[in-house]
């Protein structure tokens, strides 16, 4: 409403805005924007003199003119129109000027436009035209020298700025000069008084530089730039014409690296830097007008061009033959709009930039253009925003990864800060933190939003509905059977390719299964969660669902092959899972290596389980969390955590204490009394809830617990009771949840000598049962049981063989763990390098997973070493 007010009050009739669809549409007629008013009158003019009236084409012609007040769009602060359109813009008006002088000179007015002339080669002194008819003016003003003295001054400009002489039209007007064989007219006109007709001069070749102007405070890129040098420069053995394709998703900077390398390749192309935007074409059409626009910048007459696609790239391909020129193609759609555009010499060198690769375009150069590296896009962002990033070092470190690095991003990030220098770097980088963060990254001349809609409409709507499911996600990689099981469908092939060639998905090499996996950018997945946002919930709930199931149903039916003693699996045995969406063959394939596919999944189970728990799924979300082999102390929290919160937000009692379970029993190792005391309250827990499963589990890692506090009396006494409960079990939960051999172990007193034995045949039945997460758990107590015993060669064999058997299955915490027994028994027997070594090792781990109690382990034996080998004072 507003806007219909301001633009009847200022512009006037003829305007309207109108709804169409999900927005507005300004219209008007033509006669209310200048510059189609101006093109409107340039035809006018090419009729008037088509029908044999000059003096009336003038006229129309200084009318067409007198539209113009400056330069192109200089009041409008839109950096799109400046780059994109005010070149196309100013040509136009310039080759208007340029004929109107023309016919001008023709009828016979030479003085009068000496002055204008002059003022026009000094405020474009590249237009060789301008110079040409201020020459022939003063020629027929009876001024020869001055003409002549106008020859050398434009000669001299083009050697010192090209190093090259002027174009052959205005050579041949010089040698005129001197034969005294200068026409008597630049345009030959034929008839009597007003009623002539204009002759078309052969078209002469124009070299022109036509380049959007390079970019300032352009950073980085240097790999990738040289790369495309090394693709373009001359050779004299190529016989095909060198094309790069730079591709990229929307605001990556495809087009500014293009212009970067065409400014630095210049002088290598004398006879022009072109270039063409693509952007306006509908996919798989030809862009005549820019066929067009290119043969009139080589010199051909607009009435010589052509008419028809074919007809205009033919013509261009003739144009281009021995010619050296650079070609910049900006934003194409696909190849049938490239095609036309190839010059056949290869003299000539082509960029091509587009969100998609162009596979098809032979002998083509790739660069898929990807984010920023981190230094140089905060190089770029400090650059933009000054100084007050030394103030703020956090916080323009995270408005950088929250632009995903993007130079697009980062340069609206830049000019908004740069607007507001009252505004704290951390204040702006809360509102980006938000949901609505494409909303933040605009200006008014620049959006990011705008790029990523065009991209997302132009797919098809398979490729559609793929973008928005994995909008769901948190951005995690992903293989194809994600997105398959997101969709409902049994594979997810070609939604992923075309996701893939439009540069929406990247590549993110291949998993420890071999499977390739695939990556969204940050930005690129803030838009698909909006987008997904607006799908029924329904239809969300039921993908994610269908997620979770299809992970359900790889942990249980690997549990069900291998029974496994894991490290957070919540007491209980585990369910059938209530759907399988995931085929026999596709299942099969994914369990060859488990752990691996564990380890590969993690991030992604992480958060389903956060997501699930959200959802009211908190039951299947903690045993998922309990399934799942390989994890990290940070992340093994986040999920049962997660669990434990849902749980008692629903009231159910008794996942809260499975989830408590799983918690407290990870403390065994670090802080064991803090175990005791929640495992002990889990424990009356389950008692009274009659799972026996679970109050079986329980009694044996309190054993367990009492064991790390040397408290021997109630570690026998706890794993007495497991074992005895163990037997009224049956002979799977038995053996699974609490190996009788394993529990006699503990509950022998570790100052007896048949305590080693004991583990010995706790060692041999779990190797037997080939469960590797058993196995490590009676190996990680051999170790221990063996050090009391002060048989420190046995208690080497047992860590050294946990730390193989951990890493062989890629779980870092249990080898970090297993380093720490290591580095014990070096530092009992003296051998304070190898200590060392282990304890580093173990010491990096923690550090990755961010785990506090681990390295407080590592450091207490590193001062021990380091006191041990201190010098005596």
């Amino acid at each position: 409403m507003r806007l219909r007010k301001e633009l009847a009050h200022s512009v006037g009739g003829g305007v309207g805005i109108h709804t169409e669809g999900g927005g507005y549409r300004l219209t008007l007629g033509q006669d209310r924007v200048d510059v189609l008013v101006f093109r409107q009158l340039v035809q006018q003019a090419l009729e008037e003199e088509r029908q044999g009236r000059p003096a009336a084409a003038v006229k129309v012609l200084r009318q067409a003119e007198e539209l113009w007040r400056g330069p192109a769009f200089v009041d409008v602060p839109s950096e799109a129109l400046h780059r994109d359109e005010a070149i196309r813009v100013t040509e136009d008006w310039a080759r208007a000027v340029e004929h109107r002088i023309d016919l001008e000179l023709s009828i016979g007015f030479h003085s009068d436009h000496i002055g204008e002339l002059r003022e026009l080669t000094v405020r474009y002194p590249l237009r060789e035209r301008f110079w040409w008819q201020l020459i022939f003016a003063l020629y027929h003003d009876n001024r020869q020298v001055e003409a002549l003295d106008c020859y050398r001054e434009a000669r001299t400009l083009f050697m010192e700025e090209f190093g090259l002489e002027p174009g052959e039209e205005l050579q041949r007007l010089h040698q005129q000069i001197f034969d005294h064989e200068v026409p008597a007219k630049p345009i030959e006109l034929t008839g009597a008084g007003d009623e002539v007709r204009p002759v078309p001069a052969p078209a002469s070749w124009v070299p022109q530089c036509q380049l959007p102007p390079d970019t300032a405070d352009f950073v980085g890129r240097a790999d990738e730039i040289h790369r495309i040098e090394k693709s373009l420069v001359p050779s004299t053995g190529r016989t095909a014409v060198p094309v790069v394709v730079i591709s990229g998703p929307p605001g990556v900077g495809k087009s500014a690296l293009a212009t970067r390398v065409a400014h630095r390749l210049r002088r290598l192309f004398p006879d022009g830097q072109w270039y063409a935007q693509l952007s306006g074409s509908k996919a798989g059409e030809v862009t005549e007008d820019a066929l067009s626009a290119l043969l009139q910048l080589s010199g051909v007459d607009p009435h010589s061009v052509p008419g028809g696609a074919l007809a205009r790239s033919a013509a261009l391909r003739a144009r281009l033959a021995d010619r050296r020129v650079l070609l910049i193609l900006d934003q194409a759609a696909n190849l049938d709009q490239v095609l036309p555009f190839m010059p056949n010499d290869p003299g000539c060198a082509v960029i091509v930039t587009s969100q998609r690769m162009m596979a098809g375009l032979p002998g083509a150069v790739q660069l898929n253009l990807g984010a920023l590296p981190w230094h140089e896009a905060e190089e770029f962002f400090t650059g933009l925003v000054g100084q007050r990033v030394r103030d703020e070092p956090d916080a323009m470190r995270e408005i950088v990864s929250l632009c995903g690095r993007l130079p697009l991003a980062l340069r609206i990030a830049g000019a908004r800060l740069a607007s507001r220098p009252d505004t704290h770097l951390a204040d702006f980088a809360c509102k980006l933190r938000d949901r609505r963060r494409l909303d933040e990254l605009q200006t008014v001349s620049m959006e990011l939003r705008a790029g990523l809609e065009l991209s997302y409409l132009a797919l098809s709507e398979g490729a559609r509905r793929a973008f928005r499911m994995l909008g769901l996600l948190d951005g995690s990689d992903f293989p194809e059977w994600v997105l398959a099981t997101l969709l409902r469908q049994k594979e997810a092939e070609l939604p992923l390719e075309e996701l893939f060639v439009a540069s929406l998905l990247a590549p993110a090499g291949r998993d420890r299964t071999g499977e390739p996996r695939y990556r969204m950018h940050d930005l690129l997945l803030v838009y698909a969660a909006d987008l997904a946002a607006m799908d029924p919930e329904s239809e969300r709930r039921a993908a994610l669902r269908q997620l979770l199931d299809a992970f359900l149903q790889i942990e249980l039916a690997a549990w069900s092959r291998n029974p496994r003693v894991l490290w957070g699996r919540p007491p209980g045995a585990p369910a059938t899972p209530t759907s399988a969406p995931l085929s026999q063959d596709r299942l099969a394939r994914l369990l060859a290596r488990p752990l691996a596919l564990d380890e590969s999944m993690r991030q992604l189970v992480v958060f389903l389980v956060e997501r699930a728990s959200e959802l009211g799924w908190y039951e299947d979300a903690g045993r998922l969390a309990g399934l799942i082999c390989v994890t990290t102390d940070a992340d093994f929290n986040r999920m049962h955590q997660a669990v434990k919160t849902a749980a008692y937000a629903a009231g159910d009692e008794q996942v809260w204490h499975q989830a408590e379970f799983a918690l407290a029993r990870r403390l065994v190792h670090q802080r064991p009394e803090e175990a005791v005391r929640r495992l002990t309250a889990c424990l009356e827990a389950f008692q009274r809830f009659g799972a026996q499963h679970a109050e079986c589990h329980t009694l044996v890692w309190l054993s367990m617990c009492h064991t790390m506090t040397d408290q021997v009396l109630l570690a026998r006494r706890f794993a007495a009771r497991a074992l005895a409960l163990a037997k009224t079990l049956d002979q799977d939960t038995a053996r699974t949840l609490a190996v009788p051999d394993f529990v006699s172990a503990l509950a022998t007193d570790r100052h007896r000598p048949e305590v080693l034995s004991s583990f010995q045949r706790a060692w041999e039945t779990a190797e037997r049962l080939g469960d590797s997460a058993h196995q490590w758990m009676v190996l990680n107590g051999f170790t221990s049981a063996a050090r009391d015993a002060g048989d420190l060669e046995r208690a080497v064999w047992a860590a050294e063989r946990g730390l193989a058997l951990s890493e062989t299955y890629g779980e870092g915490q249990a080898s970090a763990w297993m380093l720490v027994q290591l580095a014990r028994v070096r530092l009992d027997q003296g051998d304070l390098a190898l200590a060392t070594a282990a304890a580093e090792q173990a010491q990096e781990i923690y550090a990755r997973d961010h785990d506090q109690h681990g390295a407080s382990a590592t450091d207490e034996i590193l001062r021990r070493i380091h006191a041990r080998s201190a010098p005596c004072p």
